[in-house]
């Protein structure tokens, strides 16, 4: 329900035309939608599959390497993402007031 208040609200041309009500429910939908992506997160840490690599098939290394690689990309862009709506969310609270 609060992602389509949020993309309602978004349709607003400007902040200043809002509501806080309608600010403050943006505010809790970027702050809910980083707690959950933090959860996920916590998910994707990958020690499993890291102790695993030495033990691996030779022809499989490579690939795991890629893995590895990709896993530690999407975690850091995740990661910037939480902060950024975070950032969001607070400068939105109240109508930036």
């Amino acid at each position: 329900m609060r992602t389509i208040i949020a993309i309602l609200l978004l349709a607003t041309p400007a902040a200043a035309q809002m509501s806080p009500v309608g600010c403050n429910a943006l505010s809790a939908s970027a702050e809910d939608a980083s707690a959950r992506l933090n959860d996920a997160l916590a998910l994707m840490q990958g020690d499993a599959f890291r102790s695993a690599m030495p033990h691996m098939p030779q022809q499989a290394k490579a690939a795991a390497a890629d893995v590895e690689d990709a896993r530690i990309a999407a975690e850091m862009a995740m990661r910037e993402y939480t902060r950024a709506l975070m950032d969001f969310s607070t400068a939105i609270r109240n109508c930036g007031q």
